[in-house]
């Protein structure tokens, strides 16, 4: 029994040793692998040099390729597609159909085997750009009714610059702020500004002018609640005035405040005194510290008919 057991340890031991030996040779003697990493992402660079040229990307043949990597053993499950850096210039492309081949690198200490050789189809147009207000928004996991309360933005509007046939795509541009960053206390930022479509999804190779802005915010709740406007529209002999004004309203601010509002009243507003079609702004009454979300304008949309007179239509009669 004895020699059974000491047979089953030196044999153990055997295979102990055995292992040690081979992972001495391979990660000492034999300490390089290739790896293959597959969607590997192609970052577009040269696209604001493109824009000033009037051109812009308005699609591609790629969003990612395959790279291999000759890189230590050890590194294996430290190394992923994310570390791989792919770069695509397209500066120098013309108006048309381009053919470009990607820049790779991997992280220190590896070396770029093989890559997707195969050049990368990229299609360019000429340039229509589209101005529109910064609204402020949270990148991320934000909670749905968290918002950042903006006390100041250097810029109230930016320019997108796109392809023509990608513009109708781009619908907003936000400065993007990091929620888990934006504190209780208004703080000093600097966020980059993104064109986004009506899902709120960014549109692909757009170009901001400018590329980002400073601002100052807080962190907030955001809350739709009722909006009550009184509108004073006396009988008039000569015109008619017809108005809409919005039922609800949308507000940011601190959250102990908003949490308290489920109505928002605005100031009265006299139409009799005005004989054309006219948007009026809408003045609400709000607590300090509480604002309209994306400081969006209110207005009372008024249609204003001059009435036939009297004597027109008994001269048609």
């Amino acid at each position: 029994m004895k020699d059974k057991t000491r047979k089953l340890i030196y044999g153990i031991m055997a295979v102990l040793v055995s292992i040690g030996a081979w992972a001495f040779v391979v990660y000492n003697y034999d300490p390089y692998t290739y790896v293959k990493y597959n969607d590997v992402s192609l970052d577009y660079v040269g696209e604001r040099a493109l824009a000033d040229r009037g051109l812009a990307v308005s699609e591609a043949g790629e969003e990612d390729i395959s790279v291999t990597l000759e890189q230590k053993r050890v590194d294996v499950n430290k190394i992923s597609s994310s570390d791989i850096t792919a770069e695509l210039d397209v500066s120098a492309c013309v108006a048309g159909d381009n053919k470009v081949s990607p820049n790779v690198s991997g992280p220190k200490e590896t070396a770029v085997v093989t890559f997707d050789a195969k050049p990368v189809n990229v299609q360019v147009e000429r340039t229509e750009s589209k101005f529109l207000d910064i609204d402020v928004i949270y990148s991320g996991d934000a909670p749905e009714d968290a918002a950042p309360i903006v006390s100041y933005i250097a810029n109230d509007q930016a320019e997108a610059v796109c392809a023509v046939s990608n513009a109708g795509n781009i619908k907003r541009i936000a400065a993007v702020l990091d929620y888990n960053e934006v504190g209780n206390k208004t703080k000093s930022y600097t966020a980059k500004l993104v064109a986004l479509d009506k899902e709120g999804n960014e549109v692909p190779h757009s170009v901001i002018y400018p590329e980002e802005v400073s601002l100052d915010a807080a962190s907030g709740k955001i809350k739709t609640v009722n909006l009550a406007v009184t509108v004073k529209n006396d009988s008039d002999e000569q015109y008619e005035r017809k108005y809409v004004v919005p039922e609800k309203v949308t507000i940011v601010g601190p959250e102990d405040e908003v949490s308290k509002i489920e109505i928002v009243n605005a100031e009265e507003i006299d139409v009799n005194y005005y004989y054309e079609d006219s948007e009026i702004p809408i003045e609400c009454d709000l607590p300090e510290g509480v604002q309209i979300a994306g400081n969006k304008e209110l207005v009372l949309k008024l249609s204003v008919k001059k009435k036939a007179s009297k004597t027109n239509s008994e001269d048609q009669e």
